[in-house]
């Protein structure tokens, strides 16, 4: 909600900083970051968890193909670079 008024503040009061160059870029790294993202849950499978495991399960086994091939941390690498697309 904050961040709509943020928004709304910036689109009415000063339309001059508006870049459309920058709009692009933003959803450029907006679409990056996801896409990042989705590829290392896709190729994690059931291995992949949104929060940091402390016990390795039965079942994990260490993923190196893939996305995984080209980063170490793709879904930290995606969420980086979506968070900054959206600023």
């Amino acid at each position: 909600l904050i961040s709509w008024v943020e928004f709304a503040i910036r689109i009415f009061f000063f339309p001059q900083n508006n870049s459309t160059r920058m709009f692009h870029v933003g959803i450029f790294l907006v679409i990056l970051g996801q896409t990042c993202r989705t590829l290392a849950m896709v190729t994690c499978g059931e291995s992949f968890n949104h929060y940091i495991q402390r016990d390795k399960k039965d079942n994990h086994e260490l993923v190196t193909k893939g996305i995984y091939s080209i980063l170490r941390h793709p879904s930290y690498f995606g969420f980086y670079y979506w968070s900054i697309g959206t600023q």
